[in-house]
């Protein structure tokens, strides 16, 4: 079978006109039925019924059989293609969400010097949410994602490199009662300095209030985590955040929820991703206990 006539016929489906589709591949339109043509006779069957203009048609049901086996042929080609530039010289896409790139990442940095891998690494820095989908649509080669419950997804593996916790972060003259562990009464009335939406900072303070009935109403917003620590040194407010973004300022008070709420950092990789030997080379340098425990 053509991959050529194939590629007339994908593009056939999407457009339902023989005219536009010769149109996008540049080529003639007499091309493009003759493919239709060589595909019909191959499989023996018929794959559209015309209509009477003889530009407009519908898949017959082997029509539509066909069509989407090609979505599933031309993904594997374009993966195939993206899997060879890699070892032909392509850099390695790492994702690192800019928490876990400021606070976390840092340490296994001198290491990948050290081997020679830092120069094909190629840093994609967003959200973990976004990352996630960046990873299953292979925007990303691996990724370092933040959750509040390890990862659980049937295309994705997982290893979990580090656990966090988010801690109560107070300006140090900041009156608070005594306590081992604060509980949500403890701090419903204050003002919040909340991060934005791509911080998952933000779900962790907004399930709080949910899961106590009532509605985060007293805040202050910012898209910038050194804006929204700043603010809560000067005692503009008191925020939610996870101990290693704030565990050596010293105008912080860091004071633990009663009820822990955990924060989880895994090197994750889709799953049935064809590995190249630095990617190896850059995953064995992110498992290594070495550099960073799993624990603070």
């Amino acid at each position: 079978m053509n991959l050529r006539d194939l590629e007339y016929f994908n593009c056939l489906c999407k457009t339902k006109n023989f005219t536009e589709t010769a149109k996008i591949l540049y080529v003639s339109q007499p091309s493009v039925t003759m493919a239709l043509h060589r595909l019909e006779k191959e499989l023996n069957t018929k794959l559209i019924i015309r209509d009477h203009s003889l530009t407009k048609f519908s898949l017959t049901e082997t029509g539509k059989i066909l069509e989407s086996h090609c979505a599933t042929i031309f993904n594997e080609i374009n993966e195939i293609k993206f899997e060879i530039s890699k070892v032909a010289g392509r850099k390695i896409k790492l994702g690192v969400p800019p928490i876990i790139g400021a606070y976390f990442f840092p340490a296994f940095m001198e290491k990948l010097v050290e081997n020679g891998a830092i120069e094909k690494v190629e840093l994609v820095e967003t959200g973990s949410a976004t990352m996630k989908n960046l990873l299953l649509a292979g925007k990303v080669d691996m990724a370092l994602i933040g959750s509040l419950t390890p990862i659980d997804a049937t295309d994705i593996d997982a290893t979990i490199l580090k656990t966090d916790q988010f801690v109560v972060c107070l300006s140090k003259n900041h009156i608070i009662p005594e306590k081992e562990g604060l509980d949500f009464n403890d701090i419903a009335k204050e003002k919040f300095i909340v991060l934005g939406d791509s911080y998952i900072h933000n779900k962790v303070l907004k399930n709080l209030f949910l899961k106590n009935k009532t509605s985060l109403t007293n805040y202050y917003c910012t898209d910038e985590i050194q804006t929204a620590k700043s603010l809560i040194g000067s005692g503009i407010g008191i925020g939610i955040m996870i101990h290693m973004a704030v565990k050596n300022i010293e105008s912080i008070k860091k004071v633990p929820l009663k009820e822990s709420i955990l924060f989880y950092i895994s090197l994750a990789i889709k799953k049935n991703h064809y590995m190249t030997s630095d990617e190896h080379k850059i995953k064995d340098v992110l498992l290594s206990r070495n550099n960073v425990g799993l624990n603070l």
